[in-house]
């Protein structure tokens, strides 16, 4: 499995407070992207501890994926997020959040506020995305001090074969953002560069990414089975 990620700082500020995580861990792999709020002042700060607590908490689940509640375990992460940013004021922290975690042929996954998680495995594709409905364009959800189940996407499933997963912050706008629109970038995307070598094919998603139009900061993170060109 290729996993990896590009992240490119917006034009609009001075940090690039989106963070990602996309590895093999614990005999599985893990992918998190963090947007940090712009409008916050430690956002920054925020994406990083979700993306390394993330990580941490699933190196170290002692039952198998499959057995994990998911919620639970979501809402322990969010206590540690706290945690780890008590020296700051968490009103300047909030970010948003995709996660998939993947272990033998089951996963979970989960999102809350804007950017797309896209997860092809077997015949469907399972898209978790922001649809806008209730929000103007510029609102999310995102990570606060209280731990809103109600505003989280969630998706846990068992599985024959995954060809892989992309997901994106929102600085990486595809079309109008319509789930047919993302069910098609994401199979093109996995389909070109599942026949390529991992090296060339992060050099040139690294192209692209940075010529990328608009001003957010703008990450890519993916799982992509390897097959035969």
């Amino acid at each position: 499995m290729i996993t990896d990620g590009v992240s490119c700082r917006g034009s609009y500020h001075e940090i690039n407070q989106d963070c990602f995580v996309c590895k093999p861990v614990k005999n599985g792999y893990i992918l998190v992207i963090s947007d940090g709020m712009g409008s916050k002042k430690f956002s920054q700060f925020g994406s990083r501890a979700i993306c390394e607590i993330l990580l941490h908490e699933f190196e170290i689940i002692s039952v198998p994926l499959e057995e994990l509640d998911w919620l639970v375990y979501l809402k322990n992460c969010h206590e540690k997020w706290l945690e780890s940013l008590k020296e700051y004021d968490i009103t300047q922290c909030y970010s948003t959040m995709l996660v998939l975690l993947v272990q033998d042929k089951h996963l979970k996954a989960a999102r809350l506020g804007d950017g797309f998680l896209s997860i092809l495995v077997d015949d469907a594709d399972y898209i978790l995305m922001d649809q806008k409905e209730d929000y103007f364009a510029n609102e999310t959800d995102c990570l606060m001090a209280e731990f809103d189940e109600a505003c989280l996407e969630v998706l846990e499933l068992n599985f024959e074969r995954l060809l892989g997963a992309v997901a994106c912050s929102d600085g990486i706008e595809i079309g109008v953002m319509k789930e047919e629109e993302i069910r098609l970038f994401t199979k093109d995307f996995i389909g070109e560069y599942s026949k390529i070598s991992a090296n060339d094919g992060k050099k040139d998603i690294e192209g692209w990414v940075s010529s990328w139009p608009g001003m957010d900061d703008k990450t890519i993170a993916y799982m992509i089975e390897e097959v035969d060109a």
